[in-house]
């Protein structure tokens, strides 16, 4: 996220030209991110498989959390690929051009925010639902449960409410808090599963 690509001009059409200055790092970025979100999908699955997706808890989050990974690599699409390619692909070198562009940016723009929102609450969500499902054991698996209650909690009521907003700023912040619950359950992963599962 702090190497996200990000367009500074109002202008339209100095803005297409930046995107396609910058279509190769934002592919990349986007790309990179789109990556980690698949491995660290593989990490959550391999953690509700530990815990047994018949439990309902953990069903119910590995559902809302596939589904937050889906539409947000969406976003990801149509922010580092969909937005470059238009920009390559429509013409912006005069005025004539500019409501086309305009049209075209705003359509990206909802696209992108609406999966990214989708995206982050379905995410958030899983979290919290497996979270739920630990606090039902001890020890260090409970405190995780815990702050995973939080760490899921905390968006699905701060985007609603406006207190934060998924530009890159508000994304950063979003990922940080998730990425604190993986390596929490990372941490977990790595214990004996004999000390893990509880029946």
């Amino acid at each position: 996220m702090a190497h996200h690509p990000s367009v500074q001009t109002p202008d339209v059409l100095e803005a297409a030209r930046e995107m396609v200055a910058l279509s190769f790092p934002a592919a990349m970025v986007h790309g990179l991110l789109i990556t980690l979100m698949l491995l660290i999908s593989y990490g959550c699955a391999v953690f509700a498989s530990r815990r047994g997706l018949a439990r309902p808890l953990v069903g119910i989050g590995s559902i809302f959390y596939g589904a937050g990974v889906v539409v947000m690599i969406g976003a990801a699409l149509v922010s580092g690929f969909v937005l470059s390619d238009l920009a390559h692909s429509l013409p912006h070198a005069t005025a004539v051009d500019r409501p086309d562009l305009e049209s075209f940016f705003i359509l990206c723009r909802v696209l992108n925010q609406t999966c990214a929102n989708f995206g982050v609450v379905a995410m958030s969500v899983g979290i919290a639902c497996w979270s739920l499902d630990l606090l039902g054991t001890s020890g260090m698996r409970r405190l995780v449960g815990a702050w995973g209650c939080f760490v899921g909690i905390v968006p699905v009521l701060a985007l609603p409410l406006g207190w934060i907003h998924l530009d890159v700023h508000g994304m950063a912040q979003v990922v940080a808090l998730h990425a604190s619950w993986y390596v929490a359950i990372a941490f977990i992963l790595s214990q004996p599963t004999s000390s893990y599962v509880t029946l």
